[in-house]
């Protein structure tokens, strides 16, 4: 009797634990969702303040930050999901595999990594060469004129293709290098390289901010926030790379 009991504990126990993990990741989902409308209700807050000093109308603030709010929080959403699906259905059947998959992409010595790379980096060249004349964005939802279709770049956006093109080729040509090379240290170096030329690019970009001064304010002062937030991450990438780079060196 006491060893068919056994098993239905044992059962119950896992039920019960796993809805505890269930409740425990849709609660920690709440807080992150929650905490990212507070981030955009302090941003739109931090905007409103030195809005009327810089002709930035309260309307302009609302439209900028509000549909980015929309769009954060149904890409977390999305995410959420496909996390849900794979712990729920995914990872019990393929969970090595999926965590193989992941570990290899993780080293920058992976083929199958230098292979994505590669592809996604020579699709945003030919992206970024051939249409950047092309994007479009519309001006003046509010106010009194009419709305109108402007290109996002200015015609000084021309001087930084070639610096852009240069990091998009050198960032195919080391992750084609990787899988080749002995030196575990060498990658690092490599990608500390290529981050600090991403920030001085993005810093270029910040400074002759080659973009339609037809844009209204509010979108203009989201570009450069973003970018600020960007280079800010590249900086702190390239960080980590060189630390990566110094441990392998004082272990050899």
């Amino acid at each position: 009797m006491r060893k068919e009991l056994r098993p239905n504990i044992s059962d119950h126990t896992e039920a019960l634990a796993a809805g505890k993990k269930g409740l425990g990741g849709f609660m920690e989902a709440i807080n992150i969702l929650a905490a990212l409308v507070l981030a955009f209700a302090m941003a739109t807050f931090i905007l409103l303040i030195p809005g009327p000093e810089v002709g930035l109308p309260m309307i302009s603030v609302f439209i900028t930050v509000i549909p980015a709010m929309i769009m954060a929080i149904s890409v977390l959403a999305l995410i959420f999901l496909v996390m849900y699906l794979y712990e729920s259905r995914l990872k019990v059947r393929y969970g090595g595999q999926l965590e193989g998959l992941s570990a290899n992409l993780q080293q920058l010595s992976s083929p199958l990594r230098a292979a994505i790379i590669t592809g996604m980096s020579l699709v945003f060249l030919a992206v970024i060469n051939l249409f950047w004349t092309k994007v479009s964005v519309v001006v003046n939802l509010s106010g009194d004129k009419p709305p109108e279709i402007v290109s996002l770049f200015s015609p000084e956006f021309s001087g930084i293709l070639p610096f852009i093109n240069l990091l998009i080729v050198s960032t195919i040509l080391a992750n084609l290098l990787y899988p080749v090379i002995k030196s575990k240290w060498v990658p690092f170096a490599i990608e500390t390289v290529l981050g600090i030329a991403s920030a001085v690019l993005i810093y270029a970009v910040i400074t002759v901010f080659p973009f339609n001064p037809a844009l209204n304010s509010g979108a203009l002062l989201a570009i450069k926030l973003g970018l600020a937030f960007v280079l800010v991450m590249t900086l702190v990438g390239a960080a980590k790379n060189l630390l990566k780079m110094a441990t392998l060196l004082l272990r050899k």
